[in-house]
């Protein structure tokens, strides 16, 4: 099955926006991630307020290619529909910044296959992040 959404925007991403997109008759699985925004990080000295999230210009296309190659490794049937939105722009705290679905007949692949297009887009997707501390400081992180 394919991947029916892979972008990086600057607007709002909401995970029944996505499970929407993969959902199908045929899936008894459909798992989501939603990487929200957090009041803290380890790189951060005070607390996170806000962020803003740059990004090469590459990454449009790059984060298809990588859910294209978690795809090739974990899911090389076809079984699994594949949506994921990373975020860039100014976020505040609870916002979504990063949303995957997965569909597919069972919920082991649709597990892994999530799992694995997290990891890999956090790892390859060249995104950089500022962390806005509420002193007033920031901080960057993911150069």
């Amino acid at each position: 099955m394919p991947v029916v959404l892979a972008e990086v925007r600057d607007a709002a991403v909401e995970a029944g926006e996505l499970a929407a997109l993969v959902a199908r008759p045929d899936a008894g699985a459909l798992v989501e991630f939603v990487g929200v925004v957090r009041n803290h990080d380890p790189q951060a000295t005070g607390e996170v307020v806000a962020l803003d999230y740059t990004c090469h210009p590459s990454a449009p296309q790059r984060i298809g290619e990588v859910v294209a190659e978690v795809l090739a490794g974990a899911d090389p049937d076809g079984a699994c529909t594949v949506a994921a939105v990373h975020r860039i722009g100014h976020l505040v705290v609870g916002d979504n910044a990063f949303v995957v679905a997965v569909a597919s007949a069972h919920r082991r692949l649709a597990f892994t296959v999530c799992a694995e297009v997290v990891e890999q887009v956090k790892a390859q997707l060249p995104v950089w992040k500022q962390q806005f501390e509420a002193d007033g400081s920031y901080r960057w992180s993911g150069l």
